[in-house]
């Protein structure tokens, strides 16, 4: 009977120390697969500011769909569109808004559908007779995995007369499955316009995969 009690001993024992060593492999599982992802996709360490507000919680997974998808997309050019008022207010001057905007599909490493995104920044100028006056830059983002924020942009015209932009925005994520951590990933952006023939191309591009 001692024997017999004594196998059952052994046999719990043996199970716990297993499935002890299956979570310890899969934490290390986990942090060694997000440690990829940090080189990979150019994550970093963020801290919490007001102008970001509430961070939706999502998993690593989920986030890297989200980048893989602009990882992969960074060398799509698309048509700028724009839309103008004429009379602005009153003003005598029209106002000129150049909206870019990308839409992509988060899928998980198996193909699974995670959501459509959306990125879009609106350069807005005043246009007074000939001259062209740059008065601000909207982003905005439809998801829910995400924040979305970025800071005006610069602006410089060339010899042709088109006008160049560009700017460095920031994704923040909060990941439920890293200690609910606060990361922000780098996103590029840039493009032309032109104002005398009304075109122009931008991009989205990961900081990371440009450099």
């Amino acid at each position: 009977m001692k024997s017999i009690k004594f196998f059952f001993a052994c046999v719990l024992a043996l199970t716990f120390v297993a499935c002890s060593n299956a979570e310890s492999d899969s934490f290390e599982d986990n942090s060694s697969s997000f440690e990829s992802m940090i080189s990979l996709y150019g994550i970093q360490t963020a801290t919490t500011d007001s102008k970001v507000g509430d961070v939706p919680s999502v998993t690593a997974e989920e986030m890297a769909s989200v980048l893989e998808a602009l990882r992969q997309n960074g060398n799509t050019v698309r048509n700028c569109e724009s839309e103008t008022s004429e009379g602005y207010y009153g003003t005598g001057s029209d106002r000129k808004e150049v909206k870019m905007t990308a839409e992509y599909q988060a899928r998980t490493r198996s193909g699974a559908f995670v959501e459509q995104f959306a990125l879009c920044v609106s350069l807005n100028f005043n246009i007074d007779k000939d001259a062209v006056y740059y008065i601000g830059t909207t982003y905005s983002s439809s998801t829910d995995l995400f924040n979305w924020q970025g800071y005006g942009a610069s602006l410089s015209t060339t010899a042709e007369g088109s006008s160049v932009f560009s700017s460095t925005s920031y994704l923040y994520f909060r990941v439920s499955d890293q200690n609910n951590c606060l990361v922000k990933v780098p996103v590029n952006f840039k493009g032309n316009y032109n104002f005398k023939n009304n075109q122009g191309t931008y991009s989205f591009t990961l900081s990371k995969a440009a450099n």
